[in-house]
């Protein structure tokens, strides 16, 4: 109980300064912040013109598609791959300094996940929060009713923990490989276009749909968005809870795995 404590109050410190260091670059905040409201106001009205050819394009009201495809542009603000813990790992391996935080008195992963926490705290905080409530006068975006609210902030954290693992997971394999930079390319792309982020899911053709119901992307941007428009519901949320819990138990063992494989080898070749 003691030693849980202790870790408690290590990752708090650690999630703190991480929130310091990156809220320091405000040039660069205001930068992703102009980004950031630019890609809402695009999608959005994309979406409205799409809507204005064809009104069924989406299989949604237009303003249910405006509210996801904006949605999608506040999420990858916070969850984008470019913001993982990966690039981190990446830079200590090539420095030769990574056995420092593998020593350090706390769980590598968890010491990773509350550094990533602090980054996505300041993102929230700045970056997301501000363009929504722009976007929400701009577009008139749809607000879920409470249950739906429930469950896309239940949907919205397990998306986090979910991405959180992913990223890690790439970490690790800078370990081995020392550069991960065409991978993650490669990963951003596969992850962009399975998970919904810009184009539902639902209107995928065949194959392309169920493959990307398979993969555990949708439950990173598809499934929160979906909640969030009332596209699951009842039951249908549950389920899609369900599937986002699932793929958090198996993404950490896989991550657990690979960690103690990655670093009993890290230990072999003797740093």
């Amino acid at each position: 109980m003691r030693a849980n404590s202790m870790s408690l109050r290590i990752g708090a410190a650690f999630l703190h300064s991480e929130f310091l260091n990156i809220s320091v670059y405000r040039v660069s905040f205001w930068l992703n912040l102009v980004y950031t409201f630019l890609m809402m106001y695009s999608v959005g009205y994309v979406w409205r013109a799409l809507y204005a050819a064809n009104p069924d394009a989406a299989g949604v009201p237009l303003p249910n598609m405006v509210s996801y495809a904006v949605m999608g542009v506040a999420l990858e603000a916070i969850l984008h791959p470019r913001n993982g813990p990966q690039f981190y790992i990446m830079e200590q391996v090539r420095k030769g300094t990574i056995e420092m935080d593998i020593l350090k008195p706390v769980d590598f992963q968890f010491y990773m996940f509350t550094k990533n926490m602090g980054g996505l705290a300041v993102r929230f905080l700045f970056l997301v929060l501000p363009s929504l409530i722009t976007a929400y006068f701009l577009f008139s975006l749809k607000l879920p009713h409470f249950p739906a609210l429930m469950g896309f902030v239940l949907s919205l954290a397990c998306s986090v923990v979910i991405s959180f693992f992913l990223n890690f997971m790439l970490g690790l394999l800078s370990m081995v490989t020392m550069n991960i930079k065409n991978i993650n390319w490669g990963y951003n792309a596969v992850l962009r276009f399975f998970s919904g982020q810009m184009v539902p899911l639902w209107i995928f053709p065949g194959m392309l749909r169920i493959l990307g119901n398979i993969l555990p992307f949708r439950c990173i941007y598809s499934i929160p968005a979906s909640i969030y428009i009332g596209n699951y519901a009842g039951m249908d949320m549950l389920g899609a809870l369900g599937v986002q819990g699932t793929w958090i138990i198996l993404l950490w063992i896989s991550s657990r795995l690979l960690m103690k494989k990655v670093f009993a080898r890290v230990m072999i070749q003797g740093g």
